[in-house]
């Protein structure tokens, strides 16, 4: 079995599933885009704060020579047991964002109770691994955890070349808020969540004037299992391993080779990840490094329902990346940020680095503000361009990790 895994790690497909969620691994998604997919789940986002300061510390020229290596040994040991943790607990990794992340567990709607219960063991077990820990450089490193349970849509844009994932809705909006309200070692529950747990697990703290919650911890029966409880639950769980894969933390970890997936799921991956897959990623792309970086925002007009506001975010999407290839940048991230759709686009990464990349930055905003202000269903595009040095490297786990270009 070990020699399996061994050779397992290998395969071009296990390397490239590490950078993308079970939902797009095992996706299956309609070839015409954009495509939308609903489902019911629990939503997790972690903030590790502490790292934006160390960040700024080891930009310096003093810190210069050896912050590459040291944040990325830093921000990896932290984020790589948050994320050991939530996939322990039969979460599923969506999206990092530097030094947060974003977890899903997707169930029927008459497993949300168990499974909210799962995931705040999860949080607090999160919480205690940082009770002990202390920064060599003396930061105050600690996390902040939002909870939202609910209706959850799924939007995939893209073309022949790149596709895109995001996840919209009332309870993606409840994560971000109820981790905005978390104070370091809060665990927030936004109102449905609450609504839909089993409360008499919990033992709550009201917030004044919010209909969110903060858990204290929890307060099972004495004749209470978890672990048989645990086990129930997660027999309701796709893709956890079970049987001979018990021991795995990701059934994605023993992909067989199949040419189609792999073109698939590289469609998912920034170009110039793609072209160093099969190379020491860690190594190679950890760095502190020169950026010019846009941010591109979109609000909605009235109507935030998937399947109006999902044309309109393709139509920006396809013309983003258009405009983007012509100047050597490369769409990062695409999340839902505060009732708007955000692009974070990056100038100068490895491999695309070009002369004058601040200039060429703020041309191709100006082409895709009058753009996309032209695109039925978006109200107000807001675009946000910057310069400076950025931690650019590949975050996360071994089995499940991604590139990042904007901590700093």
């Amino acid at each position: 079995m070990n020699a399996r895994r061994e050779e397992s790690r290998d395969r071009a497909i296990v390397k490239i599933a590490a950078h993308l969620p079970d939902l797009i691994v095992y996706g299956k998604f309609s070839p015409e885009q954009p495509s939308v997919d609903y489902f019911d789940g629990v939503l997790m986002f972690v903030d590790l704060s502490g790292f934006t300061e160390l960040t700024e510390k080891f930009s310096t020229a003093m810190y210069m020579d050896r912050g590459a290596e040291q944040l990325a040994e830093m921000l990896n040991h932290y984020i790589s047991a948050i994320v050991e943790k939530v996939l322990i607990f039969g979460g599923d990794i969506l999206k990092f964002a530097g030094d947060a992340l974003l977890a899903l567990w997707k169930v029927e709607r008459k497993e949300l109770k168990n499974i909210i219960t799962v995931v705040i063991k999860c949080s607090l077990a999160i919480h205690q691994l940082f009770e002990t820990q202390e920064s060599e450089e003396g930061l105050d490193i600690g996390v902040k955890i939002g909870l939202a349970a609910g209706h959850i849509t799924m939007l995939v844009l893209g073309d022949e070349t790149r596709n895109y994932f995001l996840v919209v809705g009332r309870t993606v909006d409840g994560v971000r808020s109820a981790q905005n309200m978390a104070q370091k070692n809060d665990v927030i529950l936004s109102p449905n969540c609450w609504e839909l747990s089993e409360r008499s697990m919990f033992e709550i703290e009201r917030i004044p004037g919010q209909r969110a919650v903060k858990v204290n911890f929890l307060k099972l029966p004495p004749t209470f299992n978890f672990d048989e409880f645990f086990k129930k639950c997660m027999s309701f769980m796709d893709y956890y391993p079970s049987g001979d894969h018990k021991n795995l933390l990701r059934l994605a970890c023993m992909l067989e080779s199949n040419p189609e997936l792999e073109l698939s799921l590289r469609k998912y991956i920034m170009e110039s990840i793609s072209k160093q897959i099969d190379k020491q990623l860690r190594g190679y792309l950890s760095e502190l490094r020169p950026v010019t970086i846009m941010f591109v925002n979109l609000m909605f007009k009235d109507e935030d329902k998937a399947e109006v506001i999902g044309p309109a975010i393709q139509d920006a999407c396809m013309h983003i990346n258009s405009v983007l290839r012509v100047f050597r940048g490369q769409i990062n991230k695409v999340f839902m940020f505060d009732k708007g759709c955000s692009f974070l686009c990056v100038f100068g990464l490895p491999g695309e680095k070009a002369p004058n990349e601040a200039a060429h930055a703020l041309e191709s905003s100006m082409d895709i503000f009058d753009s996309c202000s032209q695109v039925h269903k978006i109200h107000t595009v807001s675009i946000g361009v910057t310069s400076g040095t950025v931690f650019c490297g590949i975050v996360g786990h071994s089995v499940r990790h991604e590139y990042t270009g904007v901590l700093g």
